[in-house]
């Protein structure tokens, strides 16, 4: 007598489904914390980069100007609009873009400037300085900090060697 070979069916048992399933689970819940947190790390990254154009922007507005971008003096009522509308159109010739004003993590201004594209708006708050060219490098004063902790270490701050640091309490020893 001959032997009929039976077919093997192969599958996957309902034990072993679960277990993909499991581990499917498992990656994408670790996987979806650590995207946010590298999404975070890249739009610091960015905001720090923005931070540095402004420093080249503001320094080569010295150099070719010969003084600090000076706005309307003894008027310090400016609105916010206005204030950044003098900044941006000081600083655009110099590569300085309204974009570019913007830290990625000011979740507020995002907002509000997507609402209105032809209004100007920052994230930086420029120090304002005299005529003289070498005030801004003097004193180790800040020329720029951020209006807000947008990154949960301290607001951005940038010094006139155009490096950026954080800290809680800018205004420390100053």
């Amino acid at each position: 007598m001959r032997k009929v070979p039976h077919l093997r069916v192969s599958g996957l048992s309902l034990l072993e489904l679960l277990v993909a399933v499991a581990l499917g689970v498992l990656l994408i819940s670790l996987a979806i914390p650590l995207s946010s947190l590298f999404l975070d790390r890249a739009k610091k990254a960015r905001c720090i980069s923005n931070m540095r154009v402004l420093h080249s922007a503001l320094a080569a507005h010295v150099t070719d100007k010969g003084h600090w971008p000076q706005m309307e003096k003894d008027r310090f009522n400016f609105t916010e609009e206005e204030f950044f509308e003098f900044w941006v159109k000081a600083t655009d010739p110099y590569g300085m873009s309204q974009e570019a004003w913007l830290c990625p993590m000011d979740r507020a201004l995002s907002v509000r400037a997507g609402k209105m594209e032809d209004r100007f708006y920052g994230s930086y708050n420029v120090t304002r300085f005299d005529e003289s060219p070498a005030t801004p490098f003097r004193w180790n004063q800040p020329w720029a900090m951020e209006r807000g902790n947008f990154h949960g270490r301290g607001v951005h701050i940038l010094m006139p060697d155009g490096s950026v640091n954080e800290s809680m309490n800018p205004f420390a020893g100053r």
